[in-house]
């Protein structure tokens, strides 16, 4: 599914990006223009954790674009499957390129299986 960027009305951040549910295929420049990240929410309550699964891997790039398995990301965020895990970055994250995020079972670079259940990702950004 592709991320939505939405406007928020409050001191938080002026941008919301969800992505009901991120896998291995980048979503490229979500944001649109340069910025920072100041939270991301990742909802992997959908799933179960298993021996072979138990967690995701939320990554991020400051880029334009990216390959997923080759891109090596600037953030790589740990996610426990069936849990909901909240980062808050004091100060944000800059990025001057633009945002691109994808989701992996391994926080190799190298990493590009997608989650067996959706990962939903919450990000507020300006």
């Amino acid at each position: 599914m592709a991320a939505i960027q939405t406007g928020v009305k409050n001191d938080l951040a002026p941008k919301l990006i969800v992505d009901e549910s991120l896998g291995a295929t980048s979503q490229d420049d979500v944001t649109s223009a340069a910025g920072s990240v100041y939270m991301v929410q990742i909802d992997a309550t959908a799933g179960s954790p298993t021996t072979s699964e138990p967690a995701c891997y939320v990554k991020m790039v400051d880029a334009s674009s990216a390959t997923v398995g080759n891109t090596s990301a600037d953030i790589i965020l740990y996610a426990p499957i069936g849990k909901i895990t909240s980062y808050v970055i004091n100060g944000g994250w800059a990025f001057s390129t633009g945002l691109s995020i994808w989701a992996v079972t391994s926080a190799a670079v190298s990493g590009n299986v997608s989650p067996t259940s959706s990962v939903k990702v919450t990000i507020f950004s300006s």
